[in-house]
């Protein structure tokens, strides 16, 4: 009850936030720049990072103000809750300042670490014919390069109009059940309002957008996303690292191709470009709303292997696990040719 209580809370709040941070942004000439990342066009603010968080945070005070017990249990997060609050505040006045690269990066490598020294972290890994193998000292660099790495992959992916709100509420649903399902309340209740916070959101920011979430929302949702498999201490059998990588294969699949990219072009690997594979499949001539179907749909598919892991035995569900990755890998391979095909075409037209 309390994870749908949740849910509808952080929704209604974002739904009603918005529109007053909508106005205060078109009043004060708070607007998205467009760059070689963006699609977009018009002056479209882009704070929408704002209400996702709030109305997430505020939702979770309600839930241990009025359920009994949770605030105790609540309170035990704060370091996760500390962390999520700076990478949120530092992707704000990103979103003025425009922060050079080097100094987000150390501020998220030291929001990683604060969750992994208060003990969130992947502990061991499920190896087939072996079991949960206990990870030791690599748990912490592999806990710190996990969380890092989601939240550039969110960073990076959020270039069109529902495309990272529509990736991070599929994840966090996906998580959210797995879960619940294993016991792990408060933990659950968080992944469900961020889900609601999330729907308020795409409510705005569905094509045509009226809001774009900034880095102060990208940054948070790939934090998030990349400590809710942290927060069951169990190791729930040392699935949980296929499992969270799996949620997120998409973007984590389009930020390794992003650098791959960059570096064979010798240009450096946080720089924007035109080339994502929603890019790709916009060039194909798909529009931007079937794009996101495609999208949806893929993370859809890979949500649902991750949530099998509550009803398949271990080693076959490892076994999906890899099969969903070999196939997305196989989707990646086809845009990259798809691509060079693309290039050699404009190419051959400007020879004309």
């Amino acid at each position: 009850m309390a994870n749908l209580f949740a849910g509808l809370i952080a929704c209604i709040l974002d739904i009603l936030a918005i529109p007053v941070i909508l106005l205060t942004a078109r009043k004060r000439g708070w607007f998205d720049e467009v760059n070689e990342r963006k699609i977009h066009t018009g002056k479209i603010p882009r704070l929408g990072g704002v209400g996702i968080f709030w109305s997430f945070f505020v939702t979770l005070a309600l839930v241990a103000l009025f359920s009994k017990g949770s605030a105790k249990d609540l309170l035990a997060y704060w370091p996760v809750g500390a962390a999520m609050l700076i990478v949120h505040v530092v992707g704000l006045v990103d979103d003025f300042r425009s922060l050079k690269a080097r100094l987000k990066f150390l501020v998220h490598v030291a929001a990683a670490v604060i969750v992994a020294a208060a003990g969130y972290r992947f502990r061991t890994i499920f190896v087939p014919w072996v079991g949960a193998v206990e990870l030791g000292w690599l748990s912490y660099p592999l806990t710190v390069v996990w969380i890092v790495g989601v939240i550039n992959a969110l960073n990076m992916i959020d270039g069109m109009d529902g495309l990272s709100g529509g990736i991070s509420i599929i994840g966090a649903f996906a998580l959210g059940l797995v879960l619940l399902e294993t016991g792990r309340g408060t933990p659950s209740v968080a992944a469900i309002a961020l889900v609601g916070s999330l729907a308020g959101y795409l409510f705005y920011n569905f094509p045509p957008a009226r809001i774009f979430m900034g880095d102060s929302g990208s940054t948070f949702l790939g934090f998030a996303l990349a400590v809710f498999p942290l927060l069951d201490r169990s190791g729930g059998g040392g699935m949980w690292f296929w499992d969270g990588v799996t949620v997120l294969l998409l973007p984590i699949y389009d930020v390794f191709a992003a650098m791959i990219r960059r570096t064979r072009k010798g240009v450096p690997v946080m720089s924007p470009d035109r080339w994502h594979f929603h890019h790709k499949l916009l060039r194909l001539g798909l529009g931007t709303r079937s794009v996101l179907a495609v999208a949806y749909a893929v993370c859809m598919a890979l949500g649902a292997v991750a949530i099998s892991v509550l009803f398949l035995p271990p080693a076959w569900h490892l076994a999906l696990v890899l099969a969903s990755w070999l196939g997305l890998l196989a989707f990646f391979t086809a845009l990259h040719f798809i691509k060079e095909r693309s290039l050699g075409d404009e190419e051959r037209s400007e020879g004309k």
